[in-house]
């Protein structure tokens, strides 16, 4: 089927790399990414938003970040659907958050939990959930995926078992690095990982497809 394509583009560059050498066919990294227009420090003051915030469902199962989280006794907020049955029941404020809104709930969080499917993080597929809430500004706890530190630095913290989370949530002042240094990290992802950077790297592939033909 790839064969059929000029240019194939997958969001992990542990995944293309992989499948470029068993298919004989070149994969190239195209990452997730962020509207930086939506997802900017300015959306909020720090701090003036939840403690510890969450935006997802339940996907019919547990959320393994949140699970910790609620062990840990953090004051969690959580936006989301499919939570009636679980322990977070009581945590819920919203089943759902408007996208123009949410960069206002990221920048005025303490910090920002996200986890993801696990065939995502076994294949180095980063979620757009860390590029939005890096881009402003935030502390962000997170699984660990293939390459996570190389691009948001130490604005994500990742955890691998519920220890990890109950310390780091425990003072986030300690854990994660200060406003300054989040806001050089948020000011990398909106220039290096925006929509509009995506559109020029598919605009220049196209560009060379048809300079070629």
């Amino acid at each position: 089927e790839l064969q059929g394509y000029d240019r194939v583009f997958a969001a992990s560059p542990t995944w293309a790399e992989a499948q470029s050498r068993a298919w004989g066919v070149e994969v190239q990294p195209l990452l997730q990414c962020t509207d930086a227009a939506l997802f900017h420090p300015g959306r909020a003051e720090p701090e003036s938003g939840p403690a510890v915030l969450f935006v997802g469902n339940t996907r019919h199962s547990s959320r393994p970040v949140v699970d910790a989280a609620l062990l840990a006794g953090a004051d969690l907020a959580l936006y989301g659907t499919g939570w009636e049955e679980t322990p977070a029941a009581g945590r819920v404020v919203g089943e759902s958050v408007a996208n123009d809104q949410l960069g206002v709930l990221y920048a005025g969080a303490g910090v920002v939990l996200n986890d993801h499917w696990a065939d995502m993080r076994e294949l180095g597929f980063v979620s757009n959930r860390l590029f939005d809430a890096v881009a402003c500004g935030a502390r962000v706890l997170s699984d660990r995926v293939a390459g996570i530190e190389a691009l948001f630095g130490d604005s994500v913290q990742v955890f691998t078992e519920a220890d990890d989370v109950a310390r780091l949530l425990a003072s986030p002042e300690r854990s994660w690095p200060a406003l300054d240094e989040r806001l050089r990290n948020a000011e990398r992802v909106r220039n290096e990982h925006s929509f509009d950077r995506r559109a020029e790297q598919l605009l220049a592939a196209a560009l060379s497809v048809r300079g070629g033909a």
